[in-house]
């Protein structure tokens, strides 16, 4: 029987704001059009598994209202006008070049009469890759646009994990599916990162790993943990202290490790000496029973895996919270 033959496959990775950056595996129906979108199963990390919003990342690109060309509105903008970029009453299209030096002019002009600190570059990855966003970052540091170091998104998490960890590296993920206890804290991997969920089913699968999973709300992640810690928004650091203070109580601290790696163990271990799950369950709402089983199962699991996000540091002394 004739089949037909399958669409040639081009590789490419993921252009998401996404830690995954997942290896893909395009097909390509001709040489303007692809296909759909799978992930690579030669690579150990995606491991052939990737979003639902990739995998048809097709009816994006090939969508007919998805804006392709640069367009300039024609008026002053009225309220409720111009909502369709279809309406050739409102607007008018122009020539990518056209379009480039009207943005450039109206940033020249705004740096002129208010300082170039009037431009604030308020911005992140989005699909941009870490190319393109990059090349941003350089025009705001040649334009001196804005004094600020970096973007509102990521600083206050950098901030807190360099002052903990000294540097912005983490174990390699795919020790996830090697670990005997996952703990996915302030991230939602159901709906976020799927490849964590991947790897932290594998290890439960294979190993019988447990999967602990710390939020503010029940997610889809935590709906498939073994141990839920929901607790108040922006306790986390109270949480975590409380977890040392019991770790250094029962004898779990590695001590040899803390002597080596890190400049004041002694002086950590006399503050979190008041930090008991008691303080911590009247800070965070957890009951003192839910702390001490989460700290015991972290001190006695020697392979313990630490997925961390964003969530929680995006709350007051979320820097803290993430150093913790």
């Amino acid at each position: 029987m004739n089949r037909p033959l399958a669409p040639r496959r081009a590789f490419s990775a993921c252009p998401h704001d996404c830690p995954s950056t997942c290896a893909l595996e395009v097909e390509v129906l001709d040489e303007r059009t692809i296909g759909r979108i799978h992930g690579s199963k030669e690579n150990d990390y995606t491991a052939g598994v990737i979003c639902a919003k990739v995998a048809r990342y097709s009816e994006r690109i090939h969508n007919p209202n998805r804006l392709v060309h640069p367009l300039v509105r024609k008026g002053k903008k009225v309220a409720g006008e111009g909502r369709d970029w279809r309406d050739a009453s409102v607007w008018q299209r122009i020539g990518w070049d056209e379009a480039l030096d009207l943005v450039a002019e109206k940033f020249d002009a705004a740096e002129a009469r208010y300082g170039a600190e009037t431009v604030w570059p308020y911005y992140y990855a989005g699909t941009m890759g870490l190319v393109q966003r990059d090349g941003l970052h350089r025009l705001r540091h040649a334009k001196r646009y804005s004094g600020e170091y970096d973007t509102i998104c990521i600083t206050p998490a950098w901030t807190g994990y360099m002052a903990g960890a000294g540097a912005i590296r983490g174990a390699d993920p795919r020790e996830m599916a090697k670990s005997d206890l996952v703990v996915i804290w302030g991230t939602n991997a159901v709906a976020t990162q799927v490849n964590v969920m991947t790897h932290a089913i594998r290890a439960r699968k294979e190993r019988g790993a447990k999967i602990a999973v710390v939020d503010v709300y029940r997610t889809e992640t935590m709906k498939q943990a073994d141990i839920g810690l929901c607790l108040k928004p922006g306790t986390d650091g109270a949480l975590a202290c409380a977890v040392m203070h019991v770790l250094f109580r029962d004898g779990h601290a590695d001590r040899g490790y803390l002597a080596k790696y890190t400049d004041a163990p002694a002086e950590l271990e006399a503050h979190l000496a008041t930090r008991t799950p008691e303080w911590a369950s009247a800070i965070t709402g957890l009951s003192v029973a839910e702390i001490e089983d989460f700290a015991k199962a972290v001190g006695t699991t020697k392979r313990t895996f630490f997925r961390i996000g964003y969530g929680f540091t995006r709350s007051r002394n979320g820097p803290v919270s993430i150093h913790a």
